[in-house]
């Protein structure tokens, strides 16, 4: 049986849209962007509730096209015109295509609309409903108020990080990240302050680091902090790493072996409140250590 290949992934940032027959398209601002599958090729797209075509800018459909994805019903002609918000010239349409799009675990097929200069690679309302990404009722605050549990710690295990005082803090400015990647910073630090693994800083702090956003290949976003003014004042311990060769040889003659996934090990250590000023990060919402 033949292995399903491994998606590709666009790394422009595109967004789309859709709007019923009345052919006006609603860009939504770089809000609500979201990475979906499709034709085989990780696209980040906007939801756009108030559109209702799929939008593929030009740019982001060539490379598609060199990443190869699967698409059918390829066609250089459009059977509508789609008119941008306030505007009243027709978008330059260069083709539709039809192709499956998955997101979560829920796949659909759906139409697209390559646009020649389109700003954005957006999703309709219509295809983001039946992805169910996209919820519209009266009940949507009540899901979107829950709040994630606070991430376990161990217990009476507090760190302190030792500090040469002689070493001079440094207050480093921000760094801007890519627009597209804002709201999955926003949402990242929400989770985050949820969870109780970071908090907020009020007030200066002698130590300011910047934030280094990281995508991963599922499209979700890991925020690295550059620590390596600070790491300069942090007194280190000298121990001896093992070798090789001594560790293979004290697994001589074990027959059980067992494995632990620890992606998120050290949220679970507790840092001393004297410690915490040194892991300050600066980020568009201000100070969070």
């Amino acid at each position: 049986m033949s292995e399903e290949p491994k998606p590709k992934r666009i790394r422009a940032v595109a967004e789309e849209t859709d709007k019923d027959q009345a052919d006006h398209i609603f860009y939504a601002m770089g809000k609500n962007v979201f990475v979906f599958t499709v034709g085989g090729v990780k696209v980040p797209m906007i939801i756009d509730s108030g559109a209702d075509a799929n939008i593929i800018n030009r740019k982001v459909w060539d490379q598609m096209e060199e990443a190869g994805a699967r698409v059918k019903d390829m066609s250089a002609a459009s059977d509508r015109n789609l008119v941008a918000y306030a505007t009243e010239q027709p978008m330059n349409i260069t083709g539709t295509f039809v192709a499956e799009i998955e997101a979560g675990g829920n796949k659909d097929v759906a139409k697209f609309y390559i646009v020649e200069n389109g700003q954005q690679c957006l999703l309709g309302d219509y295809t983001a409903k039946r992805l169910k990404v996209l919820k519209v009722g009266f009940d949507v605050g009540a899901v979107s108020d829950q709040k994630l549990k606070p991430f376990p710690k161990f217990r009476n295990v507090v760190v302190e990080i030792p500090i040469n005082m002689e070493v001079q803090p440094v207050q480093q400015p921000y760094r801007r990240p890519p627009i597209a990647l804002e709201h999955l910073i926003e949402e990242k630090l929400r989770r985050l302050l949820q969870q109780d693994i970071i908090e907020r800083v009020n007030g200066p702090s002698p130590w300011v680091s910047p934030m280094v956003p990281i995508t991963k290949d599922s499209g979700e976003i890991r925020l690295c902090i550059d620590m390596r003014q600070a790491n300069r004042a942090v007194l280190r311990e000298t121990h001896p790493l093992p070798l090789v060769d001594e560790l293979l040889s004290s697994m001589n003659g074990a027959v059980r072996f067992s494995k632990i996934d620890i992606k998120d090990a050290y949220h679970q250590v507790e840092i001393s409140q004297k410690s915490r000023p040194i892991t300050t990060f600066i980020t568009k919402h201000g100070l969070f250590r």
